[in-house]
């Protein structure tokens, strides 16, 4: 059976969950690894893939990667703001491209990168790994079965206090990739999204700044239209929270933790005007294995991704509007 050839670009900490979920996937197999700090590439595939290090080819750079014809695929998980380039060499070298959240912290590039995939007839992907978790589709079949009625108000929330070795998520402005915004707003944004069926009509955010210009809380709305409404809170001061909530006329529904360690079963808990409170369990899964199985069969069965791109130039353009109205302080229209 034909096995996806992946490699990755850069030594960042989700390598922990990536690297596993490459090398344990029954359709892919990792090759390489490219980093542009000397030995790094080989110190992470030691440390995550112990027993798979010869077969493993470790470079300092990126170009030899890039370069080579018998590399399928290709995983990004650079600094927000060095997406695009990269990706566009890959795309341009025919390779598949599977790029961390965000896409790109701005709508043109994400415009950009999916007409070249189109023109190079590969396959690319925003990493939300946390919507191939089955969490998310129950929670998505809740809310299409009607049980709530139609959804008119989510919250979520996204926090945790940041220590001092993750400082590099805050050592520029907003506008140069830098803060709370591009760093964990896309999965705070990304799940209001999925709660509906409409995409937003405009945003308003406020937001507490550092000396960078990056932002370390913000807080905001997003409106919908038709009295349909959502807000969001993100922050590196509060204590860890990840969960959202959403409301329609006929019901209630909880997330309590939406990024879910794929060490423990999940929960999600409802309520409607006719069953009362309902609790359920989710059985424990990993949703990066999940997301990487996912990205192979878009190879090797010339499918649609789950994450269209559609998705990602709406995910960009709702963040980028945000940005807009936290620097001017005034409602952005989409």
């Amino acid at each position: 059976m034909k096995k996806v050839k992946w490699a990755i670009l850069g030594a960042a900490r989700v390598n922990e969950k990536i690297i596993p979920a490459i090398t344990g996937s029954s359709q892919g197999e990792l090759v390489a690894v490219g980093s542009r700090r000397e030995n790094s590439a080989k110190e992470i595939v030691q440390k995550f893939a112990p027993n798979q290090g010869e077969k493993i080819e470790c470079y300092k750079g990126f170009d030899a990667i890039l370069k080579n014809k018998e590399i399928d695929a290709i995983y990004i998980p650079l600094s927000n703001e060095e997406h695009t380039e990269t990706a566009l060499k890959a795309i341009n070298n025919k390779k598949h491209v599977l790029i961390e959240k965000p896409m790109a912290i701005k709508s043109n590039e994400v415009h950009l990168l999916t007409e070249a995939a189109k023109k190079n007839n590969v396959k690319i992907m925003e990493g939300f790994m946390y919507v191939f978790h089955p969490q998310f589709d129950r929670i998505q079949n809740i809310i299409n079965s009607g049980i709530l009625g139609d959804v008119n108000y989510a919250h979520s929330m996204f926090s945790f206090p940041i220590q001092a070795t993750r400082f590099y998520r805050i050592n520029r402005s907003i506008a140069n990739g830098g803060g709370a915004l591009w760093d964990i707003g896309p999965y705070a944004i990304h799940t209001i999204r999925s709660c509906f069926k409409e995409n937003p009509k405009r945003v308003y955010a406020q937001s507490k700044l550092n000396e960078h210009g990056a932002d370390i809380s913000t807080t905001g709305m997003i409106d919908f239209g038709i009295d349909k409404k959502a807000t969001f809170d993100i922050s590196f001061e509060c204590i860890r929270r990840s969960e959202f909530e959403i409301f329609g006329k006929s019901g209630r529904l909880k997330c309590p933790q939406v990024w879910q360690p794929d060490t423990l079963p999940a929960k999600i808990i409802y309520m409607t005007e006719k069953s009362g409170l309902q609790e359920e369990i989710v059985p424990t899964a990993n949703h990066f294995e999940l997301e990487v199985e996912h990205f192979n069969d878009v190879i090797l069965k010339h499918l649609t991704p789950k994450l269209d791109n559609e998705d990602a130039i709406w995910n960009s353009k709702t963040l980028e509007a945000i940005q807009k109205s936290i620097l001017s302080g005034n409602w952005v229209s989409l």
